[in-house]
């Protein structure tokens, strides 16, 4: 059996999600108490060899397949897509060898996120 270090619940997409949202809609996400922009909403739990993501879908990242991991916005990812121009919190994004580039809110609230804290579990793991 797995060792699991973290559970919790996430926001998350892929970068092509963001690249293909419906734009018109970024001005309520600014000023409106909304959720950042996602497009799944799923469990999240990060093992010794994996992060797991499962709920109507189910994905899995192995560890060793993470080649960046990284908690801000980028040029893809703005503070246009997070409440209050970004006070809402910062993504973790996380791209993966296979040239997969995903952001996500964990255990997300309108005050913050627990995004620090995975950052730093998931990169004790992967050093």
């Amino acid at each position: 059996m797995e060792t699991l270090l973290m559970t919790g619940t996430a926001l998350w997409c892929f970068k092509h999600e963001v690249l293909t949202r419906n734009k018109g809609r970024d001005m309520g996400l600014r000023v409106s108490g909304a959720p950042p922009f996602h497009q799944h909403a799923t469990g999240i739990a990060l093992t010794g060899s994996a992060l797991e993501l499962s709920g109507t879908e189910y994905y899995s990242i192995p560890l060793d397949r993470i080649t960046q991991l990284y908690i801000g916005f980028d040029e893809y990812y703005t503070k246009n897509l997070v409440h209050n121009f970004g006070l809402g919190g910062q993504p973790l994004r996380i791209a993966t060898s296979s040239g997969q580039v995903m952001y996500f809110f964990i255990d997300y609230h309108f005050f913050g996120n627990a995004n620090k804290s995975w950052f730093n579990q998931i990169k004790a793991q992967i050093v």
